[in-house]
């Protein structure tokens, strides 16, 4: 009987690491085709090379920092910074007024910068994007996106 427990515990905890690098893959796999895609606009162009870069930084670090961390945690990471740039993008689009925009922006900036994950301190490569005024994404690649989507999401509400 407890053969058979831990049987089926050992085989839920693969499915379960194996559907959460699903998440990673296919994230990298549609950021990937956006940014390649010439017929897509340019800004959703260089939001998708974003994520593409910001996709392999987080990996190659967390193989570097953490080679024993559970593929989850890549994964929690990676579906964050997707829904944290989806939320910038519906916030950007809705803005009406410049001042408005200029607000958001920063907010989600200072939330990337203030929710560092690795403590990575080449700051040429992290903060590649962060004054680049050629992109709308302007966040650090060293940035724990689960914390700074809650950081975001509890600003946002008001609290």
């Amino acid at each position: 009987m407890k053969r058979i427990v831990l049987a089926l515990t050992l085989w839920s905890m693969m499915a379960v690491g194996a559907y959460a690098q699903e998440v990673y893959q296919e994230i990298m796999r549609l950021s990937r085709q956006i940014a390649e895609d010439e017929s897509k606009s340019i800004e959703l162009r260089k939001i998708a090379t974003f994520k593409v870069d910001e996709l392999e930084y987080m990996a190659m670090k967390t193989r570097e920092l953490m080679p024993d961390s559970a593929a989850s945690v890549l994964d929690y990471q990676a579906y964050a910074m997707y829904d944290f740039i989806n939320l910038y993008s519906n916030k950007l689009a809705r803005a009406e007024k410049d001042k408005e925009r200029s607000r958001i922006m920063s907010m989600f900036k200072e939330a990337s910068l203030s929710n560092p994950r690795f403590n990575d301190k080449d700051t040429d490569l992290i903060l590649s994007y962060v004054d680049n005024n050629q992109y709308i994404t302007q966040f650090s690649l060293d940035t724990d996106w689960v914390k700074a989507i809650t950081e975001v999401r509890r600003k946002i509400q008001g609290k």
